[in-house]
């Protein structure tokens, strides 16, 4: 379970996080949508220890992850993968190596067993063996969000982190992504946090939705309840969300 308990977190004057509090049970996918600038991503980064925070605290399966050693620290980011909003793969590397990069950093496994968990990997995100020769400038957007996944799940984690997995994607490749997230919730039993602004893909990929608003969580609930909802700020925001996708669809 991962657990956010009245998280404050702000950059000089800009108060960022003002009370943030949420429970992931294990097994389930929570999208945590909001406008921009609401602290949806610096909210994940404190389970990963990447940011600490001012206050309040983040538990991951008991463990308070602002007071882990470094070798601690390092033991928790084992179980969980993150897959960053525009893949972050590296140019200089094929797709083979940047989904090994995980692999080989924890030193665990014979090159054939890289080779045996890369090739799974990829297939999982349903891409060829192929494409593991080829530079990610090769690739299509939304082929390198399959990779940022595929390299999320060749560490066989708990717990995926997804930042913003659909964005700048058409709707026909964001439903394949959305899918994908699908898949690794029910074949691998991961426990997601999904951060978006794309009401399909939360209505599709959760069993709970949070909206973040103004640092804290204005409402939390099922996607039924969130679709339903008569808080005036959560209606604003999903039915403004939904006017955006429809002028970008094809149909519009």
């Amino acid at each position: 379970m991962i657990r956010f308990d009245n998280l404050h977190k702000a950059f000089g004057t800009n108060e960022v996080l003002r009370g943030f509090s949420l429970e992931v049970d294990e097994g389930e996918t929570v999208a945590i949508i909001g406008y921009s600038g609401s602290g949806k991503s610096v909210a994940i980064k404190h389970i990963v220890g990447l940011l600490e925070p001012d206050a309040g605290s983040v538990h991951v399966d008991g463990q308070e992850v602002g007071v882990l050693s470094r070798r601690e620290l390092y033991a928790l980011r084992a179980k969980i993968g993150y897959v960053f909003q525009f893949a972050a793969l590296f140019d200089s590397l094929s797709i083979f190596e940047n989904v090994a990069m995980g692999l080989r950093k924890q030193g665990l496994l014979t090159d054939d067993e890289i080779h045996e968990r890369v090739h799974e990997a990829l297939t999982l995100v349903d891409l060829e063996d192929d494409v593991g020769g080829k530079l990610p400038s090769e690739l299509s957007g939304g082929m390198r969000k399959r990779v940022g996944i595929a390299r999320a799940i060749a560490l066989r984690p708990k717990y995926i982190l997804y930042d913003e997995p659909t964005t700048g994607l058409d709707p026909v490749t964001s439903a394949i992504i959305d899918r994908l997230m699908l898949r690794m919730q029910k074949q691998l039993g991961v426990t997601g946090i999904v951060i978006t602004h794309d009401m399909r893909s939360a209505y599709t990929v959760s069993t709970r939705i949070a909206m973040l608003y103004e640092g804290r969580v204005q409402q939390v609930g099922t996607v039924d309840a969130i679709q339903h909802s008569t808080d005036p700020l959560v209606r604003q925001f999903i039915e403004g969300r939904a006017e955006l996708q429809d002028v970008g669809s094809p149909a519009a």
